[in-house]
């Protein structure tokens, strides 16, 4: 009996969950096709690119609304088992309220696993092909920043061709590099210019290179057959090179947390301080998909308490209200506490586990004084 309740109770949860979660993802999808409708007024992507751009970017949007979709299912679910008197049956045999939600408890710690260690991976990947096909259509720049294996790249470019440096060594804000290597391309692609440096500095608009060994490549010609042209090699103790790089643009141009993969993230995130980067942000992202299984937890906590009143008694309406009213309380706080965290303000650690713990524990005393108190 006490598995046929509890398998009962896992089946009805997991039905709304699906469905609320195939909901979100629709809704999500549909506000992503039209804006990308928006942003192709020049019709350079078919309507079938831009579905397939909006599928690709659901799945990382959904993981954030996943919080207010078990939410959802929690309190549909406890309010349909309630409207069919299923609790007050349940209860009159002497099962408490805790041990009726058990069951959605536990699918939903197996749901929040599934969620940050299968479905993330998967997102991420999305993600960045998405962001790729952004770039593609609709002429959004990539990362100007990338770091690979300790080694600092910098991209920039202009109208008359792309310049990539590459550092060993960096400030934190990016507005000092060490061990300079700078390679200058024309529009066509062709290496032109190499320069090696001691260090660079970041300037208004321009970046400042000492201690420069500098070659000129001149374009190969010959036909039939490539002829090599020696470089010609000059040196200087000074030399600058124009720059739309800011300190700002660098900052931002750091892979999104969203774009990795959590089982990517903690290598990111020892390259980014083994190179002298903040992690913070990063940090927190992780700690929130680590806290996913408890921050479910707590979502069907606040669903039950607000929806296992019978029907009969009324204000179902009200307790729905107060149900929605605290899950985007919760976000609120989650949103401020990830925010301080990520700026170092407060230790990320806490910020990430505070307000999970905070919720279970707030969630579990509301539930026990409105269910048996």
């Amino acid at each position: 009996m006490k598995w046929t309740l509890s398998l009962y109770v896992a089946k009805v949860f997991m039905t709304f969950v699906c469905f609320a979660f195939l909901s979100v993802f629709a809704l999500i999808m549909l506000v992503d096709l039209v804006e990308l409708m928006r942003a192709n007024r020049l019709g350079a992507a078919s309507f079938t690119d831009l579905v397939g751009m909006a599928a690709l970017h659901a799945p990382s949007v959904s993981i954030k609304a996943a919080p207010f979709t078990i939410l959802l299912a929690s309190m549909v679910s406890f309010a349909t088992l309630a409207h069919r008197s299923e609790l007050v049956v349940t209860r009159a045999a002497g099962v408490s309220a805790l041990r009726i939600i058990t069951p959605a408890l536990m699918m939903a710690i197996v749901v929040g696993v599934f969620a940050f260690s299968v479905y993330n991976p998967l997102a991420s990947a999305f993600a960045a092909r998405y962001e790729l096909l952004q770039e593609r259509y609709f002429d959004k720049g990539s990362s100007a920043l990338t770091i690979s294996s300790g080694t600092i790249w910098l991209r920039q470019g202009d109208e008359t061709g792309q310049t990539v440096l590459r550092a060993e060594r960096a400030t934190a804000t990016i507005d000092r590099l060490w061990s300079v290597s700078v390679f200058q391309f024309d529009t066509s692609d062709h290496l032109y210019r190499r320069i090696e440096a001691r260090a660079a500095h970041l300037e208004d608009r321009n970046w400042r290179l000492t201690g420069v060994s500098e070659w000129m490549i001149p374009a190969v010609v010959g036909s039939g057959e490539n002829v090599e042209a020696q470089p010609i090699a000059e040196t200087s103790e000074e030399i600058r090179i124009p720059t739309d790089l800011t300190r700002e643009r660098i900052a931002e141009s750091f892979a999104a947390p969203e774009t990795i993969s959590f089982w990517a993230l903690p290598g990111f995130i020892s390259l980014l301080e083994s190179s002298g980067f903040s992690s913070d942000r990063h940090w927190m992202h992780f700690i929130g998909l680590l806290a996913t299984p408890l921050v479910f937890v707590a979502m069907v906590l606040i669903g039950a308490a607000f929806s296992m009143r019978h029907a009969r008694f009324g204000g179902l309406g009200t307790m729905a209200l107060g149900c929605v009213l605290t899950g985007f309380g919760y976000f609120f706080l989650s949103d401020v506490t990830t925010a301080l965290g990520a700026s170092g303000a407060v230790p990320v650690m806490l910020a990430g586990w505070a307000p999970p713990f905070a919720a279970v524990l707030l969630a579990l005393g509301l539930l026990l004084h409105l269910e048996d108190g």
